[in-house]
């Protein structure tokens, strides 16, 4: 569990989801039970994509929108797998019949953004506008909020989905709904189903990059504690075995009500589709937490197993019949559903080892470039931890009813100002100062949500940008301020007095001044502060 250690659990269960994937599309248990099969592969089976959302999420998705780089390559990547997938299915499409029903554009066009043009690609076009969708929602409106509105969207999926029979006695919305359905086949897609699941896992990142900095700040205090209150908090901060025992105890009375919530809809024949339930989502979480408990060493190549084995099932599913027939093993390979999944399984994950070996061995003639730290003669090294505990030493040392401003312009005097500024608003800061107008929108694209002062002049022709990315203006003079006001604005301001620095501000005895600037009609002045 040290820091630094890869997320285990998760590389791990990426191979779990993807043979999940394979049940769906091979019914494993068919041959012996129609309920222990829907119980497989409708209930169980069922984490794999949104376990794969929620992982794209987890590394993707943040409080901290600083910039779209990480977005634009998952977009690519996507796309790119997406085309190649396509392209690998074109036997399977033209084998099916595929392009001989008409109208095809209509079907096309609909299938490469919604559906998939085989039954499991769905997947990719859904990450793609599933992960374009929740970094607008974020960047728009915050990390909970964006949060908000993807439960909404979840809810409307939800009842084109396995709570269709609900509403389909109501002339409206059962109209509503066949609109849908002509655009997509199913509301499971990436617009009502990926985005809340791409949210779950950044929020569960936010939690994991929260903890550190009390923890952090806790260790630093050092020799200021008594010993055994010192061990005491050290015993408070291991995650230990009662934590995941809470998870996993949540874990399973959720998946119980989970199930419960499947067997009833089934019973009572209202699903339309059943990838989407109410319990479902809490359900992930919890799963997702408990991964979150194995740490280890990275283990990139199950992701690229994973990633195959999703990708190239359906044609593996196909050899396996033909093998079948060809070895006279059909009754054991096909007819037994059991066999006949454990043999896809095997064969996948064969072929899917064999592309992997392939691409190592193409791959180990190419030169490696040199570790760039064998090479740099100096760097920055950033402890934020020491900037929770000074943090957190501030304002515990302060009166009640004060606030803390931390001032990190000029990139936290070269520290890093997104670093830095976010390390301090989960500390619980809530202000911000900076030099220029430039700066404070840098930081508000990062996604800083606190109060954002500019101590520095801000020309008055900036107004509407001070407006648009709600920023507090320092009023340099009266006349500086009469021309703010002169914009039509509505400004939050801090007045600033000169008390002998003599680079901005009002002079300290000229009260007509001040009270002029207080009467202003579009500042509103919260705060007045001087530069000793």
């Amino acid at each position: 569990m040290g820091r630094g250690k890869a997320y285990t659990g998760i590389d791990l269960f990426r191979l779990a989801a993807a043979f999940l994937v394979v049940a769906i599309h091979t019914s494993p248990l068919a041959s012996f039970s129609e309920t222990g099969d829907f119980i497989l592969t409708r209930i169980v089976a069922r984490v794999a994509v949104p376990f794969f959302l929620m992982t794209s999420g987890f590394f993707l998705i943040g409080r901290y929108a600083c910039d779209n780089a990480p977005l634009l390559r998952f977009l690519r990547r996507m796309t790119a797998l997406y085309g190649a997938a396509v392209c690998l299915c074109l036997p399977l499409n033209l084998y099916n019949g595929y392009f001989s029903e008409r109208p095809l554009l209509p079907r096309l066009l609909k299938d490469l953004v919604f559906d998939g043009t085989l039954y499991h690609l769905w997947y990719l076009p859904a990450a793609i506008l599933g992960s374009a969708a929740a970094w607008f929602l974020v960047r728009r409106f915050g990390l909970g909020r964006a949060f908000g509105i993807s439960l909404a969207l979840y809810a409307v999926g939800l009842f084109g989905d396995s709570y269709y029979g609900v509403i389909e006695g109501i002339p409206f919305l059962r109209r509503f709904y066949e609109e849908l359905f002509a655009v997509s086949d199913q509301t499971r897609n990436g617009i009502f189903l990926a985005p809340v699941f791409f949210l779950l896992g950044g929020l569960l990142a936010e939690r994991e990059k929260s903890a550190p900095w009390k923890s952090a700040a806790r260790r630093k205090r050092g020799g200021k504690e008594r010993l055994g209150e010192k061990e005491e908090s050290v015993g408070k901060e291991r995650p230990g075995r009662e934590r995941m025992g809470v998870w996993a105890a949540a874990f399973l009375v959720l998946f119980l009500l989970w199930f419960g919530e499947a067997m009833l809809l089934r019973h009572f024949g209202v699903q339309r589709h059943d990838s989407m339930y109410v319990f479902l989502l809490p359900c992930m979480w919890c799963l997702f937490g408990l991964l979150l408990f194995v740490r280890g060493r990275r283990l990139p190549q199950l992701r690229a197993l994973s990633l195959i084995v999703y990708l190239i099932h359906p044609l593996v599913i196909v050899g396996v019949r033909v093998l079948a027939r060809v070895l006279g093993l059909w009754d054991l390979l096909v007819e037994n559903s059991l066999f006949h999944y454990l043999a896809v399984c095997a064969l996948s994950a064969a072929v899917a080892g064999a592309v992997l070996w392939i691409r190592r061995a193409l791959a180990g003639g190419r030169s490696v470039p040199a570790d760039r730290g064998e090479t740099d003669r100096a760097w920055i090294e950033v402890d934020l931890g020491h900037l929770a505990h000074n943090v957190e030493e501030l304002t515990g040392r302060m009166p009640a009813g004060c606030r803390l401003m931390a001032v990190v312009k000029a990139e936290a005097y070269g520290h890093g100002a997104f670093p830095v500024a976010a390390c301090a608003e989960r500390m619980g800061v809530s202000a911000f100062g900076v030099a220029t107008v430039d700066e404070g929108i840098a930081l508000r694209r990062y996604g800083i949500r606190g109060e954002i002062l500019v101590l520095g002049y801000a020309s008055p022709s900036r107004a509407g940008e001070l407006a648009r990315y709600h920023l507090t203006v320092t009023l340099a003079d009266l006349r500086h301020a009469e021309c703010l006001n002169g914009q039509g604005y509505r400004l939050r301001a801090h007045l600033k007095v000169d008390t002998g620095m003599h680079r901005l501000g009002f002079d300290a005895g000229d009260v007509d001044a001040v009270a002029r600037a207080f009467s202003l009609q579009h500042l509103r002045i919260d705060g007045i502060y001087t530069h000793l």
